[in-house]
């Protein structure tokens, strides 16, 4: 599993890859929102309701 400080760079670097703004993106709303599946793609966070 990858530390916290790494994936945080991996999807905001992924995320200006694809051109999805992130700058305005605080790190708990990343998290929260975004994730790497276990072969390095980004995916969205399944929201409970």
């Amino acid at each position: 599993m990858q530390n916290t400080v790494k994936k945080i760079k991996i999807i905001r670097d992924k995320l200006s890859r694809i051109g999805i703004g992130e700058k305005n993106l605080d790190d708990a709303t990343i998290l929260a929102s975004y994730g790497i599946n276990q072969k390095g793609n980004l995916c969205s966070v399944a929201k409970i309701q």
